[in-house]
């Protein structure tokens, strides 16, 4: 009779360690999870800054005045087109 005792005694143990192993990796698990998710969460709210300071940079664009300087320089710079009295030097270099 002592003998079956001593084994649900045992028994008991053995299941209680089973469950605090369960809980602690369980724990683990979700934690490093969550710093994952932390890291993601990070690198999404820099890439909205950067998408943010893009939107800004191309609403400033838009909400300058379209007068002759700007087509002037968009010509310049987008069409690669020229003033007849601007000198154009080229070089061999391919830059």
């Amino acid at each position: 009779m002592k003998n079956n005792g001593l084994f649900r005694n045992m028994f008991v143990r053995v299941s209680i360690l089973a469950v605090v192993v369960f809980f602690v990796f369980s724990f683990v698990t979700v934690r490093l999870k969550q710093n994952d998710q932390e890291a993601q969460a990070e690198q999404l709210r820099e890439e909205i800054d950067r998408t943010r300071e893009y939107i800004n940079e191309l609403q400033a664009e838009i909400d300058r005045p379209f007068d002759s300087e700007y087509v002037a320089e968009i010509a310049h710079e987008k069409l690669g087109l020229r003033f007849p009295q601007e000198i154009v030097f080229y070089s061999g270099d391919d830059n």
